[in-house]
């Protein structure tokens, strides 16, 4: 009998590893499809756009963009939940989760595609997948190298940012690190959204060399954590607010407002100016990037989510982690524009990794 579901995606995209390690969670059965060039005329009968991933039903209907895969899913098959029943936890989840997607993913592409010798594992892999054992054309290898590293501008990588995205990698790690001592999950005995979310980006950052050293020398707590979450089970209830508050609370301060909300303001405003670029200056280096109108959506939607939670918890804390300092701005509620239809969007850039 055929599976319910097939997920049409890659080992190397963080987004489709989210998808994956969600659906594994559940317990919900499914066909794992690497987008290969003999998949391509499959793939593109349910694909709007050629991202990744694409979860398509029993009865072909299909869903893109990996968050919204979950949101729908969850909503389908809420047991074992991935949302903490206090409503602080539950949005402090969505927080870091979008964290991870929208300012984490920049240090995955940046060491995947600035050093010589994660370069050439990537297109190896990459290739590797698409021609799934058959002749490689010779040069396709390179070609893809070459390719990619001319997209390293879409996330603000360069020679001037390198030092600002490595930094906010290893204290993000480090971080986590912490938060993972005592618990076999960011929010306690299972899995949120944020642990999918920063698992996606983190298992790809392991399985490059550069990063990959970094986080088996630093991080054995997060080394473990992503081998739970290649296929996560419940292993208890989540943990309390007040359990989790003190080691968030740096997190929040240093890299969620400190990097990822300054940038992801600046974008949004980049956005609704239509202005050429965006320039934010972070931690004492101007961070530069083409504007990204899913980033910009992805921002008023978290401002939406926030206006809607009445907690003094969160409040203090997102007051004093200067978090409330962006997400308390104005949201544009009425704007119904599909946000798969954005260019520039993480999702699309690990797309187009599959797809040289």
């Amino acid at each position: 009998m055929a599976a319910p579901f097939r997920l049409y995606g890659a080992e190397l995209s963080p987004y489709s590893l989210k998808v994956r390690s969600y659906l594994r969670y559940k317990g919900v059965a499914f066909d794992w499809l690497p987008r290969s060039q003999a998949r391509q005329e499959e793939f593109a009968r349910y694909a709007k756009l050629p991202l990744i991933p694409v979860l398509v039903d029993a009865d072909d209907n299909a869903l893109q963009d990996s968050t919204p895969i979950i949101e729908q899913l969850e909503a389908e098959f809420p047991e074992p939940s991935i949302t903490p029943a206090e409503p602080a936890l539950a949005f402090l989840s969505v927080l870091i989760e979008d964290f991870a997607d929208e300012w984490l993913n920049k240090a995955m592409f940046h060491y995947r595609w600035s050093y010589p010798e994660d370069q050439e594992s990537a297109a190896r892999r990459i290739t590797d997948m698409i021609f799934e054992g058959a002749e490689k054309p010779e040069g396709i290898e390179e070609n893809v190298r070459t390719r990619m590293i001319s997209r390293l501008y879409h996330v603000g990588s360069s020679p001037e940012t390198a030092g600002l995205i490595e930094g906010s990698f290893t204290r993000t790690l480090a971080l986590i690190e912490d938060m993972l001592k005592d618990r076999p999950y960011l929010f306690g005995g299972r899995p949120s959204l944020a642990d999918f979310g920063l698992a996606g980006q983190l298992a790809q950052l392991l399985s490059d060399p550069t990063p990959g050293a970094v986080i088996r020398a630093q991080a054995p707590n997060v080394v473990r954590w992503l081998e739970r979450m290649d296929s996560p089970k419940a292993e208890g209830k989540f943990a309390k607010f007040d359990d989790v508050r003190g080691p968030l609370s740096q997190l929040l301060s240093t890299e969620v407002a400190g990097a990822y909300l300054a940038w992801m303001a600046s974008n949004a405003r980049a956005v609704e100016d239509d202005a050429n670029g965006v320039a934010v200056e972070i931690a004492g280096t101007m961070f530069t990037q083409k504007p990204q109108r899913y980033a910009a959506k992805a921002f008023a939607e978290l401002q939406r989510k926030r206006e809607a939670i009445d907690d003094e918890a969160l409040d203090e804390l997102l007051a004093e982690t200067g978090c409330d300092a962006y997400l308390k701005g104005a949201y544009d509620d009425d704007d119904e524009e599909d946000a798969a239809e954005a260019s520039g969007s993480s999702d699309e850039s690990e797309a187009d990794e599959a797809n040289p």
